[in-house]
């Protein structure tokens, strides 16, 4: 490829790892030079190339031969036909068999985006069988032969890449800047004209190395920009960049590496100072050199030291090559700093971490002895002063209980220490002594300290001592077994009475009477005793009980609610004091009207209810608790009125008729048991028996009693009255019908029971208002239906219909109007007619006549096809009009209806073009369907012709043209075919051929300039009688290939004629003849030829593929 100086091209393989790096804008800098690339050559592969011609090391996916590529694209494309066979042979398949026109398969074969063709060996025969043993080659193997030429290149335009320029080269950073791939010449022309991208499509990798290491190169910039600032790089290191371009998946060789060279820097620190020895005025330190001297040799080292003053002021004390020193004259024990710097060429780097370094001195004098910072029961906390020359010390202690002598118990740098786990109350000795690096002191004067004394243990428990009286008692307690190593000084003596233990008593004695308690209480009682060491735990709590006595006195009883005319309901209290016994029950006593006292309640509860008493009486109510020991004092009394009771049940009403509707109920006033009556309530009911309508006018003695005596079972009664009179009216009765009536009365105390039942019947009156009337009309006639009305204790002789001011007289429930005008209305009213008179008149019906059923429209065509005709007609005057439409069947030669509806126009569908069909149209309203209107005929026109079909394009090698063949199309008339061709990728199609044949020939120089991808299409045109054309539709679109032998014409021809001075390169001939050869070779197989090779590989693989189901199912 170009740009390579003559090194064999390589495309990238399916092997090349899909590293995600970073990506950067133009300018950008990287967040640092990433790991080595896995997959780069190292340095031992690159031997023998000086910097002069440093090449740098191809990425993995260049590390294959052309060889390689062409076997993976191979083995690629029998995994896509074996997927296609299986799909078309699975019958379980949801998608169906793949389809096998050539379109599909070139479809398929563009998503292969890596990888290139492989050359075929042994005489044409290629390893996926593409080539039979006759020397045939299928279609799909030229068309995976293009796009592999496609491939090749892409990936040849995207490998001419011209080496990257590097500048603003600093000791740590650089800017590299490249161009987009060489695609034009010095005319301006493109190189690669098969190849359609622009400069926005690119993308780049930038790869750098590192030559002082291994020479593996790795990624450190991904991305569109064509410029990228390196940073993080080492100081004087010579690098080496390249990068690759890359549109889509497919990425081109790396470039030419350009080589670079970092500026040198400062070193970096040396590893901090050491102390070697010291002694009392000398320390020798030690150091390691740089780990990076940045590009530059180390000259000498820098080593400063605070001079024993402390804080941030160092001098110089060496400059030299030498990384051990001895600091000389310096202070026995004293403290110095040091620190340490590397210089080079370029400056001086930055100095090591200060390390502190003491001189050696003297041992320690004797010290002080320690002293007592806290004592304890059981420890003792000792410090003593601390000295500048004492790293060290040991504390020892003695006690003289064990006679071991004095013990080590401490050992350190902290100037105090805790000595636990000590008795109490007693003496131990304490030493002390101090060292360093030089040796130890004497030890100190012996100090004598004590431990403090233990608290007492907790007392024993208080015990009762003689007899528990109501208001006092005598306790009495034992000292502790343990008194905490001296005697007990006093007792604390604590009662709890609900509200937490408080002292009562304090003193040596151990008893106490306790007195002013209250009766029946429980008290907590617990004892401390107190010593030197302190105060004991208290002891185990003992509970005493006081003895109770009569509960107080109760709180006046209150009345709940109001009192009732024989009952009271009563609610008290419990006493303040229950006497220190709980209350176990209560008794209320009761005083009557005469002075009489006895018991009304005993119970637990706190309330009751009193009955049996006199209403409007005074009543007196006294309460009092009882406990274990007796009854308490009688509360004060409670004066309750009782309150009035409700009225007796008033006597049988008296009944009398006023109307046949209304009837007039009075009674006498009850006695109302203390309290006036204020209201009265009036009940009606209607027992299910009536008086039929035979005339009867008086109803059997013996009927009516048993009604009276069935009264107290009919429970429908309903108030039809209520106030404070002794009389009402009861309207809207029913005549000819038993009614009952009853009374009660009531006042504020409640209701009476209700009267005794009083029944009365009422007359019989004229009939009801007729109901429900319903007219059915015509356009002559009107209909009456109606339903017979009560009659109301007598029977219905007749009835009056009145129609405006005329009166029919009808015995039924039925009359027919006739003889009336059409679209006329009437007003009609019905009378019922018995005995007594005439009834009410009904609602007024409001009927109208029908109008005359409407006259046939006028039918006409407004618009017709070679299949259907819509017909139109005008609408009618009326309102509420339907339509109907009937055609002549040609076939049965009867009417069938076509439409039936409110629209006035339809659409005929399903007819035979160039047809005679008769019609005919009638108008239907409410009055019913009019006549029939006269036949009117209208024909069909003629169809286009239909789509052709199995277009199909054939090169053929010996006229050097294009054959183009369908099939046929059938009709009665004269037609014609036209062939159009356009571009695949331009859609614009232009027309070659208009003839009556079904095949024809086409020239290459049809074809446009440069375009290797067509369509085709063909259409019919029928030419009628009247020398009319119809165009049918065009074919679905044929897709077919130019040979590259007819596109290598054309590209000679244009060479020719512009006299240019180019030709092809070597490469590029091999591919063109390798091409022709093979494409002489695909039309020599006819078409059946190719389907019969396609057909036997199906065969195959489908018999793999159930010899492979077979022997899973087997095992």
């Amino acid at each position: 490829g170009p740009g390579n100086n003559g090194q064999p091209f390589y495309p990238p393989g399916p092997g090349y790892p899909n590293a995600q790096f970073t990506p950067m804008q133009a300018g950008g800098v990287p967040s640092g030079v990433p790991s080595s690339h896995p997959n780069m050559p190292t340095a031992a592969q690159n031997a023998g190339m000086g910097p002069n011609s440093y090449m740098g090391s191809l990425p993995a996916h260049a590390q294959r031969d052309e060889r390689v590529q062409r076997q993976y694209v191979k083995l690629r494309r029998k995994l896509d036909q074996k997927q296609q066979s299986n799909s078309y042979n699975n019958p379980y398949s949801q998608n169906g068999p793949v389809r096998k026109d050539v379109n599909y398969v070139n479809t398929n074969r563009r998503n292969i985006s890596n990888g290139t063709s492989k050359p075929t060996t042994n005489g044409g025969a290629e390893e996926d069988g593409s080539v039979g043993s006759t020397g045939s080659v299928t279609s799909t193997g030229t068309q995976d032969e293009e796009e592999e030429n496609r491939m090749l290149a892409q990936t040849e335009m995207l490998s001419a890449l011209i080496p990257p320029t590097v500048s603003d080269v600093t000791s740590r950073s650089a800017f590299v800047e490249w161009n987009h791939p060489d695609r034009f010449t010095e005319a301006g022309e493109n190189k690669y004209p098969d190849v359609d991208v622009s400069d926005s499509d690119f993308r780049y990798e930038v790869f750098i190395s590192d030559r002082s290491r291994d020479n593996r190169f790795k990624s450190i910039f991904t991305g569109s920009a064509l410029s990228c600032r390196v940073k993080d790089l080492k100081p004087g290191t010579m690098y080496a960049i390249q990068y690759c371009a890359m549109v889509g998946d497919v990425k081109g060789q790396p470039s030419t590496p350009a080589n670079f060279n970092t500026l040198p820097a400062e070193p970096d620190p040396p590893l901090s100072p050491k102390v070697v020895s010291r002694s009392r005025s000398s320390i020798q330190l030690k150091w390691t050199q740089p780990v990076n001297d940045n590009g530059s040799k180390i000259i000498n080292y820098v080593l400063e030291y605070d001079e024993g003053k402390g804080g941030n002021h160092f001098v110089e004390y060496y400059r030299g090559k030498y990384k051990q020193v001895t600091v000389s004259k310096l202070q026995p024990a004293y403290s110095y700093q040091f620190r340490v710097a590397a210089v080079n060429t370029v400056g001086q780097s930055r100095y090591t971490q200060v390390i502190p370094a003491m001189t050696a001195g003297s041992p320690p004098t004797q010290p002080a002895p320690p002293f007592l910072a806290e004592a304890g029961v059981k420890y003792l906390r000792l410090e003593w002063v601390s000295r500048a020359t004492d790293d060290e010390y040991t504390l020892q202690m003695e006690d003289p209980s064990t006679g071991h002598g004095f013990l080590s118990v401490y050992s350190g740098s902290a100037p105090q220490s805790i000595c636990i786990d000590l008795k109490r109350n007693t003496k131990y000795k304490f030493r002390l002594k101090a060292q360093n690096e030089e040796g130890h002191s004497k030890w100190s004067e012996e100090v004598i300290l004590s431990t403090l004394p233990d608290r007492p243990g907790p007392p024993h428990k208080p015990a009762l001592k003689g007899r528990v009286h109501a208001y006092g008692f005598k306790v009495k307690w034992d000292p502790p077994t343990d008194t905490g190593g001296l005697p007990i000084t006093d007792f604390a003596l604590q009662i709890d009475k609900g509200n937490g233990f408080e002292e009562i008593f304090r003193g040596s004695e151990t008893e106490f009477n306790i007195d002013r308690l209250s009766p029946g209480q429980s008290y907590a009682l617990r004892v401390i005793a107190s010593g030197p060491g302190g105060e004991s735990d208290p002891s185990e709590p003992c509970v005493i009980t006081t003895e109770p006595v009569c509960p107080g006195k109760c709180h006046i009883p209150r009345i709940v609610g109001k009192p009732k005319s024989n009952s009271v309901h009563l609610k008290w209290n419990p006493p303040d004091w229950d006497g220190g016994s709980p209350i176990n029950q209560y008794e209320v006593g009761c005083t009557t009207p005469d002075n009489q006292t006895q018991e009304a309640y005993r119970g637990k509860e706190t309330d009751c209810f009193v009955n049996r008493l006199l209403p409007g009486r005074v009543y007196l109510f006294c309460v009092r608790a009882y406990n274990r020991i007796g009854a308490g004092p009688w509360s004060d009394p409670l004066e309750v009125v009782s309150g009035a009771g409700s009225p007796d049940a008033p006597a049988t009403p008296k009944v009398t008729t006023k109307t046949a509707h209304v009837a007039l109920v009075s009674w006498n006033e009850p006695l109302n048991n203390g309290s006036a009556v204020t209201e009265y309530r009036v009940q009606l009911a209607t027992p299910s028996t009536s008086i039929s309508g035979s005339g009867e006018d008086n109803r059997d003695e013996g009927e009516i009693k048993s009604v009276e005596s069935d009264a107290q079972s009919i429970s429908s009664f309903n108030v039809v009255y209520t106030g404070p009179s002794t009389s009402c009216e009861v309207k809207g009765l029913h005549p000819a019908s038993i009614h009952l009536f009853r009374v009660q009365a009531i006042n504020s105390a409640g209701f009476s029971e209700w009267s005794p039942v009083a029944s009365h019947q009422m007359p019989p009156s004229s009939p009801n208002a007729v109901g429900s009337v319903e007219a059915l009309s015509t356009s002559n006639s009107v209909t009456l239906n109606w339903k017979a009305p009560s009659c109301n204790g007598s029977s219905i002789i007749h009835y009056n219909v009145i129609v405006g001011e005329t009166i029919h007289v009808v015995s039924a429930e039925s009359f027919v109007l006739d003889n009336l005008m059409p679209d006329s209305h009437f007003k009609i009213r019905i009378q019922a007619v018995n005995n007594v008179g005439p009834g009410a008149l009904s609602s007024s019906v409001k009927v109208a006549t029908k109008p005359l059923p409407p006259a046939a429209p006028k039918l006409e065509c407004v618009s017709v096809a070679h299949f259907w005709m819509k017909l139109k007609w005008n609408d009618a005057a009326s309102k509420n009009v339907e339509y109907l439409v009937q055609m002549i069947n040609p076939y049965k030669d009867e009417f069938e209806v076509v439409y039936r509806g409110t629209s006035t126009s339809t659409k005929v569908t399903r007819l035979t073009e160039d047809t005679e069909y008769q019609f005919r149209i009638c108008a239907i309203n409410g009055a019913g369907q009019g006549p029939f209107s006269d036949l009117y005929k209208f024909s069909t026109s003629k169809s286009p012709p239909p789509q052709v079909k199995g277009v199909k394009v054939e090169f053929t090698k010996d006229s050097n043209s294009f054959r183009i063949e369908w099939f046929g199309v059938q009709c009665n008339d004269t037609l014609e075919y036209q062939v159009q061709i356009c571009r695949r990728r331009d859609q614009d199609y232009r027309t070659i051929y208009r003839g009556n044949e079904r095949s024809t020939e086409m020239k290459p120089q049809d074809l446009d300039d440069g375009a290797s991808d067509y369509l085709c299409r063909v259409c019919a045109i029928r030419i009628c009688d009247d020398r009319t054309q119809l165009i049918g539709p065009y074919s679905v679109p044929f897709t077919f290939h130019a040979p590259d032998s007819v596109l290598n014409d054309f590209a000679s021809s244009k060479i020719h004629s512009s006299n240019s001075s180019k030709s092809l390169s070597t490469t590029a001939q091999v591919r063109s003849t390798f091409f022709q050869v093979l494409e002489e070779k695909m039309n020599e197989i006819s078409y059946e030829s190719r389907v019969g090779i396609l057909a036997v590989f199906a065969l195959i693989i489908l018999a793999f593929v159930i010899s492979l189901i077979t022997h899973h199912v087997v095992s």
